[in-house]
C-alpha cells in the first residue's frame, strides 16, 4: 500500500522539487504518506477513495485545509481515502478526464466539461461563490481600468473560471486580451505578489482564495481594487463508472459535511459554509466559458 500511496504522489512532488526545492518536497511527501496510511482500515485491504482536489493552492495548503473531509469521510464510510491533486490545472483535468480521481474537486467550468465531453456526475457545489478579484499594489494602483492598455496582466491559471470571467469583465469595459493588454502566467499565487511588487505588471486577476493564500508580508502590499464577479463555488463531481449507490450514499455525506463538526473546521480553513445540490441552470450557465476553457486547455498541451 505503501509503494502505492508513493506513486501516487510522485508526479506531485516532482513538481513541487522545481519550485520549492527538495527539502520542501520531501517534508510534504511523508506528511501525505502518513495521511494516507493513517486512513487505511485495519486489515489494509479496502481500496481507498480517491477524492482530487483542484491546484488552486499549493499542495502543502490543499492537504491541511482537506484533511477534516478526509476524516469525516473515512469515518462515516469506514474505510480508507486518500486527498490527491495535480502539478497544475491542465495536468489535474486531464486526470479527471481519464477517471483517477472517484471524486473530485473542481473548478465549476472544469466540472462542466468533464460532465460534457466524459459524462462525470455533478453531485455537489460549494457555497458561496468564488470573489474574481482585481489585486494591485498598494503604493502604485491604477488611476482606472485605461491605464491598463498596453500593459502586461498577471495569474496563474488561465484556465480558471476566475481568469475567464477577468477577460469577460475586461471586454466589457473595451479592453480586449492580445489587443489592449497582454497576459503572462506565473507558477503560483506567491508568485503573482513578486510580479506585482517588481512593477512588471500593474495589476492581476484571482480568486480570494489565492489572494488568501499569499504569504503576509507580500499580502500587506497589495489591495483589493476591484471584486468584478462572483463565480460559482467548485463542482463535486464522481467519475462515470462509480456505481449509482455508492454514488448516492458519497452526494449525502458531501449534503451533511458542514452541518458536521469536521465541516466546521473545513468552513474555518476554505470560507466553504454550504455544501448542496447543484441545479442545471446553474451547470448550464456555465457553457459560454467552455470553448474558452477546450481552448486553454488545448494550448497548454
Amino acid at each position: 500500500m505503501l509503494n502505492a500511496i508513493i506513486v501516487t504522489l510522485r508526479p506531485i512532488a516532482l513538481a513541487i522539487v522545481s519550485h520549492f526545492g527538495r527539502a520542501t518536497c520531501a517534508l510534504i511527501v511523508a506528511c501525505s504518506t502518513a495521511m494516507s496510511v493513517h486512513a487505511q482500515t485495519a486489515s489494509g485491504e479496502a481500496q481507498a477513495l480517491k477524492v482530487g482536489v483542484l491546484p488552486n493552492v499549493s499542495v502543502r495548503v490543499i492537504l491541511a485545509n482537506y484533511k477534516p473531509l478526509r476524516e469525516y469521510l473515512a469515518r462515516e464510510l469506514k474505510s480508507a481515502v486518500e486527498i490527491v491533486s495535480a502539478p497544475d490545472f491542465a495536468a489535474y483535468h486531464a486526470r479527471t478526464q481519464e477517471g483517477e480521481y472517484d471524486i473530485a474537486v473542481t473548478a465549476a467550468n472544469l466540472g462542466r466539461l468533464a460532465q460534457l465531453d466524459h459524462g462525470h456526475r455533478p453531485i455537489a457545489i460549494f457555497e458561496p461563490g468564488i470573489p474574481a478579484l482585481a489585486i494591485v499594489l498598494k503604493s502604485s494602483p491604477p488611476a482606472s481600468l485605461h491605464d491598463l492598455r498596453g500593459k502586461t496582466l498577471a495569474l496563474s491559471n488561465p484556465q480558471s473560471l476566475v481568469a475567464l470571467r477577468g477577460f469577460a469583465w475586461l471586454a466589457e469595459q473595451g479592453l480586449q486580451r492580445d489587443t489592449h493588454y497582454r497576459t503572462i502566467h506565473v507558477r503560483n499565487y506567491d508568485s503573482l505578489g513578486r510580479v506585482l511588487d517588481s512593477g512588471e505588471a500593474p495589476l492581476a486577476i484571482m480568486s480570494a482564495g489565492e489572494f488568501r493564500a499569499i504569504a503576509p508580508a507580500m499580502r500587506d502590499k497589495l489591495q483589493v481594487w476591484n471584486e468584478f464577479a462572483r463565480v460559482p463555488g467548485f463542482l463535486v463531481i464522481a467519475k462515470p463508472t462509480m456505481p449509482p449507490a455508492q454514488q448516492a450514499r458519497i452526494q449525502g455525506l458531501f449534503h451533511a459535511f458542514t452541518a458536521s463538526e469536521d465541516g466546521k473546521a473545513f468552513g474555518g480553513l476554505t470560507g466553504v459554509r454550504a455544501i448542496r445540490t447543484v441545479a442545471d441552470d446553474e451547470l448550464k450557465s456555465i457553457d459560454p466559458f467552455i470553448a474558452e476553457t477546450r481552448a486553454g486547455l488545448r494550448a497548454v498541451k
